[in-house]
């Protein structure tokens, strides 16, 4: 019986370990500012904007498809970092994830939790403090990941398990028409559709997916799963979201849509009633923690790879496998930013869009450290050979960079948005470029190995 329990007991490990990338990879699209996002834009474009989802996701099964070349070369937490360093330098190895996965954790993290506070006040205990149980959440989150990888894997698992099962179940019923409400009629007036900013909008939609590639993981079957989880996670997410953007311009005015800050609880009541608006609530929590948990998750083990390589003081890196200093370090940032009310400041979404377009940069910085990398060792076996890749990089590096330089330009604090960015990178980069000082006379520096493995 002792065999059979213990192969039962790795069995279930290793389809845990298995499921958890593709947890990851999905993370950050069911959060409730992709669905604010979505709902938003389906207001202003209504049917229309599902072309643009259909086609943001092609751009990123293209980066995807980089992703997965670099880490057939560069596998782990730190492969990333390695393979842009081993390409374009240390400067931009530091300074790209810094400001945008580090930047983006913290504000992100910030007005996702503040979300969950608000819907859980509203929808299910209006006497408990919102932003009481935002700490709450955060603090839960925290313990979770510091209790190791194979516990925040499985709690990721099952918060993208109830984020994707409520959509899907609103959106069938939608659908169906099972709810008692019946579906809108769509004539009225909605904003003008401002056509260049709502298609480089769609690209926001699948950020994050790469986070599946951030933690622990070695050459082989790992990286087939990977390269199948980082796909598979785009696909998934946007079947779930084209089909939940369908049913809510079906059953809430486009105008209505396009005004609200929470169009997926006007959709979700519009469709099931005070039930749906229930459901909602699950969902929202659900992908609160998803987003929040695969940040913390990812981004913590990120930096400790970035330790081994000596591009971050190795205090960062103690314990690698639980990463505890760099998750309390995000949790207190978050912590911080909450505490000083910065969650209800418009000022914080200019920070969250900063952050994601460091993030569209950091793509486009793969797509080009792939190009290079790729006539630097030109007969390196990889596992992913397609017909036409390269052109499918360069078309993904194009896409990246209009969308980077579309959106700051069409943003309504675009000025702002630009100046916070210059001073971040400026941050990042005088940070970097002292401590590579530092640890080149030190020997703290090692070589990534990539032409020479």
């Amino acid at each position: 019986m002792i065999p059979r329990l213990c192969v039962g007991e790795d069995l279930e490990r290793g389809v845990i370990a298995k499921n958890i990338p593709l947890a990851l990879a999905m993370g950050l699209m069911l959060s409730p500012e992709s669905l604010t996002l979505l709902g938003n834009n389906m207001g202003i474009a209504g049917i229309s904007f599902l072309v643009v989802v259909l086609s943001a996701m092609v751009v990123h099964l293209f980066t995807a498809l980089s992703y997965g070349e670099l880490f057939t070369l560069s596998p782990g937490p730190g492969g990333e970092t390695r393979f842009i360093r081993e390409a374009l330098g240390s400067i931009p190895a530091i300074v790209l994830p810094l400001c945008s996965r580090v930047v983006f954790t913290i504000c992100a993290a910030t007005g996702i939790l503040a979300t969950a506070g608000y819907v859980f006040n509203e929808v299910f205990v209006n006497w408990f403090p919102n932003l009481g149980f935002s700490f709450c959440l955060l603090g839960f989150l925290l313990v979770t990941n510091l209790l190791g990888q194979r516990v925040s894997g499985m709690a990721q698992i099952i918060f993208v398990v109830v984020a994707v099962s409520g959509l899907i179940f609103l959106s069938a019923v939608g659908l169906i028409g099972l709810g008692n409400a019946s579906p809108a009629v769509n004539a009225a007036s909605h904003p003008p559709f401002n056509t260049p900013r709502v298609v480089l909008l769609g690209l926001v939609l699948f950020v994050g997916f790469d986070l599946a590639g951030l933690t622990k993981g070695s050459k082989g079957d790992y990286l087939v799963n990977l390269m199948g989880s980082m796909v598979a996670g785009i696909v998934v997410a946007g079947v779930v979201l084209c089909l939940w953007g369908l049913v809510s311009i079906n059953y809430v005015a486009l105008d209505r849509l396009a005004d609200t800050t929470v169009p997926y609880a006007v959709a979700a009541r519009a469709v099931l009633g005070q039930n749906g608006r229930i459901c909602m609530g699950v969902i929202v929590l659900a992908g609160t923690c998803s987003a929040v948990n695969a940040l913390l998750m990812a981004v913590s083990r990120m930096i400790t790879g970035m330790v081994t390589q000596g591009l971050l003081p190795s205090f960062l890196g103690k314990a690698q496998d639980r990463a505890p200093v760099p998750l309390i370090l995000l949790a207190v940032g978050t912590a911080t930013m909450m505490a000083m009310g910065m969650a209800g400041e418009p000022v914080l979404e200019i920070y969250i869009r900063a952050g994601l377009l460091f993030w569209l940069l950091n793509y486009a910085a793969v797509h080009l450290s792939v190009l290079i990398m790729r006539r630097r060792i030109p007969n390196r076996s990889q596992l992913f050979k397609i017909s036409g890749y390269p052109v499918v990089t360069i078309i993904g590096l194009l896409a990246m960079l209009i969308g980077i330089f579309g959106l700051l330009w069409s943003d309504s604090e675009s000025v702002f948005l630009f100046k916070f960015m210059l001073v971040i990178s400026a941050i990042a980069s005088l940070f970097s470029v002292s401590w590579i000082a530092v640890s080149r006379r030190k020997g703290w520096l090692t070589p990534t190995g990539l032409i020479d493995r």
